[in-house]
C-alpha cells in the first residue's frame, strides 16, 4: 500500500475530569515525603551521598526496620536539591495517614500511591499519545462492528480486530498519530479514588490514592492542552473516514455514555454533591460545537467505555454463588465525586457551529444546576470549581526547610 501524506491539524485537549493514566507501579515508600499538603518526590541516593552524620544513617540502614528508616528519612530529610518533583495533595485522609505511619512508625501502613507517566529526564507528568488513541480507536470500532460482522460471539480480541481492522501490518489506524501531552502548564494533583455503587444501601468503598491530571470539575476553570495530531483519510468497511467523520463518530460513541452513567449513578437524590461537582463538565458537554468530540482515556475509564456496544460481553469474577457477578454496578470517582477520565477534543480546522438541541437529551437545568440544588444561584454554583493548590518551584522551598 503506498504511503500517504498525513495532514497536521490544529487539535486542543480540554480536561474536563480527573484523568489518570498510571504506570502499573505505586510510589516506592521511599521515593517521597509529605510536608506542608505537597508530595515531594526525592532522590533517595543523593540525600544519602551528603547526608553530614554518615554513621547514624549506615546504622539505620542496616537495621533493615522499614518503619524507622521511613521515619528518619520523613523527619531528616532537607536537601533541597535532592527533589525531582512536587505534587498538591487533595486529600487530607492521605495526609493524616501519612503522619500517622511516621508518627507510630507502622509497617503496615505503607502509604500507597499510584503516579501518572512521567518523563524521567523532566520529571514532568504527562498524558501518552497512545492512550488518547486508545479511546479514538474503540469509537472507530464501536462504529463498524456490524459492517465487519462482529458477533458477541467472537470473545477473542485478536480475532475481532481482524475482522474491524485487518492484519496488524495494513491496520489503517497508523495514518492517525497522536504525540504525548505533557501537563506542565496545569500540573496534577493527588486525590483518592473511591467506588460508588448503584445500590442505594451500599456505602462508598476506598480504592486508593492515584495522581490525576487537573480538569475542569476541579478547578472550575478550563484545562486545555495543544494536542499534536496528524491523519491521512483512509477507507475502512466502505466508508472513508477523515476528519469530519472521526468527529461525528467519536461524539455518537461518548455523549451517550455520558448521559447513560448520569442517569444510571448520579440523578438520585443521594448522588447531589456529585451533581454539583460536574456542573462545570455538564456545561462543557451541552456546549460542544460540531467541530469537538467528547472522549474518556486513563484508568477508571469503565467497560462502556472501552468495549463495544453491540457485542460486550465483559468477563467479571464470580460470586458466593459460582455465577458471573453483574457488570456496570460501580463508579469510580475521585474523592467521592469526580468521574475519572472524561476530555474533549477541539478540531480548530473544521468550521465551528452548534449542534442541535435534539443531540444533547438533558434538559437545560440539568446541564446548569442538576436535581434538587437547581434552585441555587450562579455565585453559589460556582464555588464548587475548587482551585488547585498551585505547584511550588523547587527554589521556593528553601525557606519551608529552615521552619
Amino acid at each position: 500500500m503506498p504511503l500517504k501524506q498525513l495532514n497536521h491539524y490544529k487539535v486542543n485537549l480540554h480536561i474536563l475530569s480527573p484523568v489518570h493514566i498510571g504506570t502499573g507501579e505505586e510510589l516506592d515508600p521511599f521515593s517521597f515525603i509529605i510536608r506542608d499538603n505537597q508530595l515531594y518526590l526525592i532522590d533517595l541516593v543523593r540525600w544519602m551521598e551528603e547526608y553530614p552524620e554518615k554513621d547514624s544513617l549506615y546504622t539505620m540502614m542496616d537495621s533493615d526496620d522499614f518503619a524507622q528508616l521511613r521515619t528518619f528519612i520523613a523527619e531528616s530529610f532537607d536537601l533541597e536539591s535532592a527533589i525531582t518533583c512536587s505534587i498538591p495533595i487533595d486529600s487530607n485522609k492521605l495526609i493524616n495517614t501519612y503522619q500517622r505511619a511516621i508518627q507510630e512508625k507502622d509497617p503496615r501502613n505503607q502509604v500507597l500511591v499510584d503516579p501518572m507517566t512521567r518523563n524521567e529526564v523532566t520529571m514532568e507528568a504527562y498524558i501518552p499519545g497512545s492512550s488518547i488513541k486508545g479511546a479514538i480507536r474503540t469509537a472507530i470500532a464501536n462504529r463498524f462492528v456490524q459492517s465487519a460482522g462482529v458477533t458477541s460471539k467472537d470473545s477473542d480480541r485478536g480475532k475481532y480486530n481482524v475482522k474491524l481492522f485487518g492484519l496488524i501490518k495494513s491496520d489503517p489506524l497508523r495514518w492517525i498519530k497522536l504525540k504525548d501531552v505533557s501537563l506542565e502548564k496545569f500540573g496534577t494533583v493527588i486525590v483518592e479514588a473511591r467506588e460508588y455503587s448503584m445500590n442505594p444501601y451500599k456505602g462508598i468503598t476506598p480504592k486508593g490514592h492515584v495522581e490525576v491530571a487537573g480538569s475542569l470539575c476541579q478547578t472550575g476553570q478550563p484545562v486545555v492542552y495543544p494536542l499534536h495530531f496528524s491523519m491521512a483519510s483512509f477507507e475502512l468497511h466502505g466508508k472513508t473516514v477523515d476528519l469530519s467523520f472521526l468527529v461525528n463518530l467519536l461524539y455518537r460513541f461518548y455523549v451517550p455514555k455520558y448521559e447513560e452513567e448520569y442517569t444510571k449513578f448520579y440523578q438520585s437524590e443521594r448522588a447531589s454533591e456529585i451533581q454539583q461537582a460536574i456542573i462545570p463538565m455538564n456545561k462543557a458537554i451541552a456546549a460542544m460545537k460540531t467541530n469537538e468530540a467528547l472522549i474518556r482515556i486513563g484508568h477508571f475509564s469503565h467497560v462502556e467505555c472501552v468495549t463495544l456496544d453491540k457485542v460486550r460481553n465483559p468477563r467479571t469474577r464470580k460470586g458466593k454463588n459460582g455465577k458471573p457477578l453483574p457488570w456496570g454496578t460501580t463508579r469510580t470517582l475521585a474523592n467521592g465525586i469526580y468521574p475519572f477520565g472524561w476530555a474533549k477534543l477541539e478540531f480548530c480546522d473544521l468550521d465551528s457551529k452548534s449542534r442541535s438541541e435534539s443531540e444533547w437529551s438533558f434538559t437545560k437545568a440539568e446541564k446548569e444546576i442538576p436535581g434538587r440544588e437547581r434552585g441555587k444561584s450562579k455565585s453559589q454554583v460556582v464555588e464548587h470549581g475548587k482551585k488547585l493548590p498551585s505547584i511550588e518551584s523547587l527554589e521556593s522551598l528553601k525557606e519551608k526547610w529552615k521552619k
